[in-house]
């Protein structure tokens, strides 16, 4: 019985960790994490998001900060690795119509054929990381305590990388927003 009832807390607990959100978060602090992550969060029409990332600043810091150390899951990766895969497959098809061999000047054709599918998933790919820790260093730009801005102009000292331009972007959001 003693045996059984070790048991039950072991898969207790264990469900318990298997359930936590990303980040270290709970599911409606990760989900607002989320929503900001996968959102164009420059927008104008941002203040109510960042309303609600203020109001939650530590545990948003917390998300954005491993947000932008883990970046996107793998099947978050993979996901986009399909999509755009997908898509390069479509437009080959689509370039390949008779009726759109007419119609494209010849240059524009070949543009279209002279993309491998290796090169077009790869730019997508890279670009949504690049978008991802964006995002999230623009989130830890909006609720980032001295440590969290400290990390970001560490990161936009780093020459011309996309994550240093990203983090001069970052810091520069931070300067736009109201006092």
């Amino acid at each position: 019985m003693r045996r059984i009832a070790v048991m039950l807390v072991a898969l207790l607990v264990a469900s318990g960790l298997y359930a936590q959100p990303r980040f270290g978060v709970s599911e409606a602090d990760y989900a607002l994490a989320q929503l900001w992550l996968r959102t164009n969060c420059l927008a104008p029409e941002a203040q109510p998001l960042l309303d609600r990332l203020v109001a939650r600043r530590a545990a948003m810091q917390q998300a954005f900060t491993r947000a932008l150390a883990e970046g996107p899951t793998a099947d978050e990766v993979a996901a986009v690795r399909a999509a755009a895969a997908a898509r390069w497959r479509a437009q080959r098809e689509f370039a390949d119509r008779p009726e759109v061999r007419e119609a494209l000047p010849a240059e524009q054709l070949a543009s279209l054929r002279n993309q491998s599918e290796e090169a077009v998933v790869r730019s997508e790919v890279d670009n949504f990381i690049n978008g991802y820790k964006s995002n999230a260093m623009a989130g830890l730009a909006v609720v980032g305590d001295e440590a969290a801005l400290r990390q970001l102009r560490e990161l936009a000292g780093r020459g011309e990388s996309p994550e240093a331009i990203a983090a001069r972007g970052a810091l520069a959001y931070r300067e736009s927003l109201p006092k």
